[in-house]
């Protein structure tokens, strides 16, 4: 039988903003929901006094605030504060709350670049794509000083040239991927590569790609495949077929439907976009 957790303290109206994963949080259950399954990121906010001012004023759980601030001023290790936050609720288990606390020692005693690698990997997951580049980008700056292994700077320009993907499109994520291959040598990364200059449109690129890398027919079949079931799948989203519905009031000389639908397209656009990035 499935337990029931009764919320300590009160939901919040006024959520909690996690601006480097684009979370919206309400209660300390969602907080602590996030933070067990997010250890990597758990440091940018619980030594952040916005989170015991969160609980003092919107979620009526002062006293949680005031420790929180107590383990601020003397410098407590982070488990400290992530026990606080586990120890107010019964939504987690003595083990798994145990398990979770080995868990924050284990990334605390990894290097430098691989905790921020992981925090950078998180912002990822979460789509928060600039953000991750931000830190990618400072690794790879600093990777003699942090002493990178040729393979983890390797995946560390592949996860850069994904973040590229979404931001800029697929011609700045190409350099990135090629850089990926001749570090890490994935195969993962060869095939985004070759993705990539068929999305840039960059042919010539692209049959250089080929022979330099020996790449098989199989591999070409694939690309060409997965390529071709991507275009299926965008022309039967709704926002595909509503555009191509405008465009024939344009074709049509219907300019003043066109306008008008095309404005409540684009409004839609920016309401979704106010949404997913409330202030």
């Amino acid at each position: 039988m499935a337990r029931v957790i009764l919320c300590t303290g009160r939901r919040s109206k006024v959520p909690l903003r996690l601006h480097n994963v684009n979370k919206k949080l309400y209660s300390l259950e969602e907080i602590c929901y996030y933070l067990y399954h997010n250890a990597s990121t758990a440091e940018d906010y619980l030594t952040d006094m916005a989170l015991a001012d969160y609980f003092e004023t919107e979620l009526g759980l002062p006293e949680i605030g005031k420790r929180l601030r107590v383990l601020k001023a003397s410098e407590a290790a982070l488990k400290e504060y992530a026990e606080v936050l586990f120890g107010a609720t019964r939504m987690y288990t003595e083990e798994e709350v145990a398990e979770y606390m080995r868990n924050m020692e284990r990334l605390q005693e990894l290097k430098y670049w691989q905790k921020q690698k992981a925090k950078a990997d998180a912002y990822l997951e979460h789509r928060n794509y600039r953000e991750a580049m931000g830190v990618y980008e400072r690794l790879l700056q600093e990777r003699k000083e942090n002493e990178i292994p040729e393979n983890a700077a390797g995946n560390i320009y592949h996860n850069l040239a994904v973040c590229e993907l979404h931001v800029s499109g697929a011609g700045g994520a190409c350099a990135h991927f090629a850089e990926a291959y001749e570090k890490n040598r994935s195969t993962e990364s060869l095939r985004s590569y070759l993705i990539s200059l068929r999305l840039a449109q960059k042919d010539s690129e692209y049959l250089n790609a080929l022979e330099q890398y020996e790449i098989s027919e199989q591999m070409q079949t694939d690309i060409d495949a997965m390529l071709m079931e991507s275009m299926v799948e965008a022309l039967e989203l709704p926002e595909y077929r509503e555009l191509v519905r405008i465009k024939k009031y344009f074709a049509e000389g219907q300019i003043t439907e066109y306008r008008h639908a095309m404005k409540e397209l684009l409004d839609s656009f920016k309401r979704q976009y106010r949404f997913d990035n409330m202030e």
